[in-house]
């Protein structure tokens, strides 16, 4: 398949998704989430070949950027403006394509009719999406594509990550034998995890690990089940985070793209699991990239890029090419793969974006 025929084909495939979008929104809102979300998950596996084809051959670069590690991008608050100052192809990887596994894993109650909510709000700023970037943003499930072919690779290499959070314990069945409370996990942990295990944006790594965990028992009730012990909740909190970094992780090096991540966890299970890849030299390519696009999400005033319209947004910024100015900045500082966590990052990230800000306002 030609490259033109291939890109109006994923164009068309777009069409087709949002098409499909709102012809099941009645059903999502009628309470008929897990049936919809199984038309969504065929919807993908029909066209796995092509979008993969896309993927590898047309996709594949280092401008690339993937939105992911979030439950909806959030059309509505413009969050697609600061996404589409970084690189050259810009991909949301849809959270739909894998929230039809969740369902049937879930039994109904809280935790389902919370994750059926969320259902309803990310298909909704799909459509938002789809109808108002101009095909700018592809909405693609590419850990879903990533998971079918290596789902339990994956998820060995996520339970070997857990298990060496402690000493003495070798599996995740030797996990659940010895630990049952909090103390039992505290008894077994390494002396680092402190360090290595985060709950929230806000915890405190400084506060002893059992007081952190007591907090997020009762602020993530979405996450817990307070009828299960300690270890099961422990587990639940810390795997899933370390698992969908693996999966983003994946994802990244099989197409050479860069994650796009807004939540300080997900970023933060990044690059500690990072650290353990052997292609050295991409992923720290990748980090330094990844950590600079979290910093301009973080400092970026999207009221400014939203306030000349959205054509002339794009317009302005493909003359611009903002993230390759800013960095050529943190170059000329001696910002790079090596030490991006430089204090001045902050302030640099800033100055270019106010000079990017001016430039909206100059009239032709």
């Amino acid at each position: 398949m030609n490259s033109n025929l291939l890109i109006t084909r994923i164009k068309g495939i777009q069409i087709e998704y949002k098409e499909l979008l709102s012809k099941l929104s009645p059903k999502l809102k009628s309470g008929q989430v897990p049936e919809a979300l199984d038309e969504l998950n065929l919807f993908w596996l029909r066209h796995i070949d092509e979008v993969q084809l896309y993927l590898k051959y047309w996709l594949y670069g280092e401008d690339c950027y993937i939105f992911t590690a979030a439950t909806f991008m959030d059309f509505n608050d413009n969050e697609h403006l600061p996404f589409l100052l970084m690189g050259e192809k810009h991909i949301l990887d849809d959270p739909l394509g894998r929230y039809s596994e969740l369902c049937g894993k879930m039994e109904r109650g809280t935790d389902s009719e919370f994750l059926y909510r969320q259902v309803i709000i990310t298909s909704e700023d799909n459509l938002r999406i789809l109808e108002g970037t101009d095909e700018n943003i592809l909405i693609l499930p590419l850990r879903l594509f990533n998971q079918s072919r290596d789902s339990r690779v994956l998820y060995e290499i996520g339970e070997q990550a857990f298990v060496s959070l402690f000493d003495g314990i070798d599996s995740i069945r030797d996990y659940f034998k010895k630990c049952d409370s909090i103390d039992d996990i505290v008894a077994y942990a390494r002396e680092d995890i402190g360090r290595i295990v985060v709950f929230s944006e806000d915890d405190d790594i400084t506060v002893p690990i059992k007081d952190r965990f007591i907090r997020a028992l009762a602020e993530l009730p979405y996450m817990v089940n307070p009828q299960k012990q300690d270890a099961y909740n422990f587990f639940m909190m810390v795997f899933g985070c370390i698992q969908q970094a693996i999966d983003i992780i994946a994802s990244c090096i099989e197409y050479k793209c860069t994650p796009y991540i807004r939540y300080p966890v997900s970023l933060h299970y990044v690059n500690l699991l990072s650290e353990n890849i052997l292609d050295k030299e991409f992923m720290s390519k990748l980090c330094f990239k990844m950590n600079i696009a979290f910093a301009v999400h973080q400092l970026c005033d999207k009221d400014k890029l939203a306030s000349v319209g959205f054509e002339r947004f794009l317009e302005k910024q493909q003359q611009y090419d903002f993230d390759k100015k800013l960095l050529h900045a943190l170059s000329m500082h001696g910002i790079n793969e090596e030490n991006f966590e430089n204090r001045i990052v902050p302030q640099i990230v800033t100055d270019e974006l106010e000079k990017f800000y001016s430039t909206l306002l100059v009239s032709e």
